[in-house]
């Protein structure tokens, strides 16, 4: 038997990765937004967040990266 092998990809990472990744952002953004009652601060929370989060997965080797 052979695997079924899902190749849907956003902005060049697998599905789930991406998934994963925005709701990571998103929660801790909502959460930094809380705590500093700043919408402007949980804005560049997440726009911080996802610049890393993109920059790390892009330097991970295999299928990740591709």
């Amino acid at each position: 038997m052979t695997a079924i092998r899902n190749h849907t990809r956003i902005l060049g990472l697998e599905r789930g990765t991406a998934v994963l990744a925005f709701v990571t952002c998103s929660t801790f953004a909502c959460g930094i937004a809380a705590l500093t009652q700043s919408v402007l601060t949980g804005l560049l929370a997440a726009f911080g967040l996802l610049a890393a989060l993109l920059l790390t997965l892009g330097t991970l080797p295999g299928e990740i990266a591709r």
